[in-house]
C-alpha cells in the first residue's frame, strides 16, 4: 500500500521483474516504469492517482494485465515511446484520458481492456492506423453505442474513440473557435460517412458489448490504508 507519495512504484533500468498486487492511492503517479523491457504488471490499483496511474516510458516487451485504475486522474496509461508490450485486460475509470499513446509508441497490443467514463478514452495524434484488438478480441468501451445482431458478444460496428476534430484541435489549439463553423461540420459529416478520410488514429474491429469482469473493486474503495498495512 503506498498513499501520498511522488511514486508508489519507480522502476528504472530493469529487465524481467514483476510487479504485482500493490495499491497506490492519492500519490502524483502509480507506477512509473522507465527504460525497463520484460515486465510483469499484473494485479496492481490505483485510484485517485493524480497525473497518470500507470506511466510507461521507454518500457518494451513487457505485459500489462488484470491491473485497475479509477480516477479522477489525468491519464489512466501513458505510453511514451513503449514498443511492443501486451496490454489486456485491464480497467481504466473516470480519467481524463484513458490511454495516451504518444512519442513513437509502437506495436502495442491491446485486447480485453474496459475504457468506462474517460472523458477521452484514447489520445493519439500520430498518422498511422492503429488496431486495438488482438486474435479478433478487442475492448469494451462505455461511449460505443453498437449492436450485436448474431449475439457473438461483439458489436457489430467498429469503435474509433477519435474523430478528425480530436486531431484538429489536438494538433493546433486555436482552432477550438472553428468547432461549429460549416466546415468542421462538413468534416464531421464526412468522416462519419468515408471513415478513411481520418488522418491516421486508433481503431477497435472487435469491440466488446460487456466488460470483463477482474475483481470487485468497490471493496477496495470502502477499505482505509490501515486495512492495507496489516
Amino acid at each position: 500500500y503506498f498513499d501520498n507519495l511522488r511514486y508508489s512504484i519507480h522502476y528504472m533500468y530493469t529487465r524481467d521483474s514483476k510487479i504485482s498486487n500493490n495499491y497506490s492511492i492519492n500519490n502524483k503517479i502509480g507506477y512509473a516504469l522507465m527504460f525497463s523491457d520484460g515486465l510483469s504488471v499484473e494485479n496492481n490499483i490505483s485510484i485517485n492517482d493524480i497525473e497518470r496511474g500507470i506511466f510507461s516510458n521507454f518500457m518494451n516487451k513487457s505485459t500489462l494485465t488484470n491491473n485497475i485504475v479509477l480516477g479522477p486522474c489525468k491519464k489512466g496509461l501513458m505510453l511514451y515511446n513503449s514498443n511492443y508490450n501486451t496490454i489486456n485486460n485491464n480497467h481504466f475509470e473516470q480519467c481524463d484520458i484513458g490511454v495516451h499513446y504518444t512519442a513513437g509508441s509502437q506495436d502495442n497490443h491491446f485486447s480485453g481492456n474496459n475504457f468506462i467514463q474517460n472523458h477521452t478514452q484514447v489520445k493519439y495524434v500520430g498518422t498511422k492506423y492503429l488496431e486495438w484488438s488482438t486474435d479478433k478480441k478487442g475492448n469494451y468501451w462505455s461511449d460505443h453505442a453498437a449492436f450485436d445482431l448474431n449475439t457473438d458478444g461483439i458489436a457489430d460496428a467498429v469503435y474509433r474513440p477519435n474523430s478528425i476534430t480530436d486531431q484538429i484541435l489536438w494538433r493546433n489549439s486555436n482552432t477550438k473557435v472553428l468547432l461549429n463553423s460549416p466546415a468542421i461540420q462538413i468534416l464531421k459529416w464526412s468522416q462519419s460517412y468515408f471513415p478513411a478520410l481520418l488522418p491516421g488514429g486508433a481503431q477497435d474491429s472487435y469491440p466488446l458489448l460487456k466488460p470483463i469482469f477482474l475483481i470487485d473493486y468497490t471493496s477496495v474503495l470502502s477499505k482505509q490504508p490501515e486495512d492495507y498495512k496489516r
